[in-house]
């Protein structure tokens, strides 16, 4: 299927984007792949009322690893509770 891709300009937490980065290399895709594909899953509706996952056990498994040498220390929705340090 044809399409067109734009760039576009995103902030993300660092750790989260190195274990991002990571996991792009690990399943040979570039971040922007990886995203489209954790994206498009998300808003597929499953049966039981939850949302598809892209990630097989395996690669679920590899995430936990990722997790732990990116030190990522909080939960699924940390992200509302995210606050930027000042820069100067």
């Amino acid at each position: 299927m044809e399409i067109d891709r734009v760039s576009v300009t995103a902030r993300i937490e660092k750790r989260l984007l190195a274990l991002m980065e990571d996991l792009a290399a690990h399943k040979n895709m570039t971040i922007g792949e990886m995203l489209e594909e954790t994206v498009l899953h998300s808003f597929e509706k499953m049966p039981e009322g939850g949302v598809a996952s892209p990630h097989t056990q395996k690669t679920l498994a590899y995430i936990q690893e990722l997790k732990e040498k990116h030190e990522i220390n909080y939960d699924t929705h940390a992200s509302y509770r995210f606050v930027e340090r000042k820069t100067d």
